[in-house]
């Protein structure tokens, strides 16, 4: 039964994203200078899973073949840890890459086959590929952040939250629809049992280390984060509860509340998505003469509404 609801809402997620006007790769606007080119399928572990691999959206000047090295973006896609897909992140891929930054779109190994931590480990994985392929693909490691939704928002803030000391720290972050405290799960429930294997009462130090509001520490990159008002799946709690730990915490981040927009609605909220390349903006590029394109220049700082 989990599963089906999963593959629904999977289907959903793909519905409301194919409903956006398509980005084109090769016929770009005139206001947005960089065309993308696209690379799918690649792997980025040597264990070979099938699940394991990523695609690729990369910008390209057309008046400065030569630019320095990119910021980069980690997207992760959402599907409650047992279905979804990279192609549902396609068009936001595509937006970010026209403002200037290499996309990075992962698959992960997905449950009930693969349980947490498989998830996480996966998406270490690709920031390690990440960093030994950072020259050919022209990425600059000092600059990357994470994008992910719903479930993909989980795995953002767990992987914003607990650097590797032999990989790239992650410099900014955005997490939306984002279950982020798992005691807030009835601790009898075995809605998460599929992903975590069994419910907070048998499980309860596994459900405390997969929460990432657990790690929030005052070391952590800035994170923004963007929520629903009307969200039935993801109780805007979450995001409540996420965002008070910030500020306890003394976090830089922003937190952007979106008015009646349900769990799949604000997945794809234009403004969201806007306001989350202004936050990539201010946090991943140099200089805004850096980011190159009169959209993303027009964007402003997001605004942080309760």
């Amino acid at each position: 039964m989990r599963r089906a609801v999963a593959c629904i809402l999977w289907v959903a997620f793909s519905l409301a994203t194919a409903a956006q006007p398509p980005v084109q790769s090769d016929d770009r606007a005139a206001s947005v200078p960089f065309k993308i080119t696209t690379q799918y399928n690649i792997p980025y572990s040597e264990d070979s899973d099938p699940m394991q691999v990523a695609d690729m959206y990369v910008p390209v000047s057309a008046e400065d073949q030569d630019h320095a090295k990119w910021p980069c973006v980690i997207m992760i896609h959402g599907g409650a840890w047992i279905a979804g897909d990279k192609l549902n992140d396609s068009g936001h891929a595509r937006k970010l890459a026209a403002a200037g930054y290499v996309v990075m779109v992962i698959n992960y190994r997905l449950a009930p086959k693969n349980k947490h931590p498989s998830q996480i480990d996966d998406c270490v994985q690709a920031l390690r590929w990440l960093a030994d392929q950072s020259d050919p693909w022209n990425i600059d490691i000092d600059r990357i952040g994470v994008y992910g939704y719903s479930a993909g928002g989980h795995l953002a803030l767990l992987l914003a939250t607990n650097p590797k000391e032999d990989l790239p720290r992650i410099k900014a972050c955005v997490a939306g629809g984002a279950p982020c405290d798992f005691s807030l799960i009835p601790s009898e429930s075995r809605v998460l049992s599929a992903f975590l294997g069994g419910s907070r009462e048998e499980l309860p130090e596994v459900y405390l280390e997969a929460s990432p509001i657990e790690h929030i520490s005052k070391d952590d990159p800035p994170i923004f984060v963007f929520h629903g008002e009307g969200d039935q799946l993801v109780p805007i709690k979450y995001a409540h509860r996420l965002q008070q730990k910030l500020i306890e915490s003394n976090v830089p981040h922003e937190f952007l509340s979106i008015p009646k927009k349900s769990h799949i609605m604000a997945f794809v909220d234009r403004d969201a998505l806007d306001q989350s390349i202004a936050f990539f903006n201010q946090h991943l590029h140099d200089s805004q003469a850096d980011v190159g394109t009169a959209d993303a220049r027009s964007i402003g700082s997001p605004t942080a509404r309760p």
